[in-house]
């Protein structure tokens, strides 16, 4: 073998060291990738079963409020229609009573 042969075969194996190295370093580096998206798919699984109880309790308070409207509520509501059916006879009244 000359020396020419033995230089190209050290570049060779140089190389693939060099090679091997990075495809190590790549492995590693998918592998802590691969872990960090386990985490954030864990962190919105977390998350979405947060939203979905917040968006319960939500719904339950609603319909706890319009479960508790007390007797002063509603009389309270109903005069206010009361007004407000007077009000829109007062305004028919006064149409009717205008020239045309």
């Amino acid at each position: 073998m000359t020396e020419k042969d033995r230089i190209l075969i050290s570049d060779f194996e140089g190389k693939l060291h060099r090679l091997v190295h990075l495809y190590t370093q790549q492995i590693e580096r998918n592998k802590e990738l691969t872990r960090k998206i386990e985490e954030k798919e864990n962190t919105l699984k977390d998350l979405e079963m947060r939203c979905a109880a917040l968006e319960n309790s939500y719904n339950n308070l609603k319909q706890a409020k319009m479960l508790s409207l007390s007797e002063a509520g509603i009389d309270a509501a109903k005069e206010r229609i009361t007004r407000l059916v007077r009000e829109i006879d007062r305004c028919i009244e006064s149409l009717k009573k205008q020239p045309e």
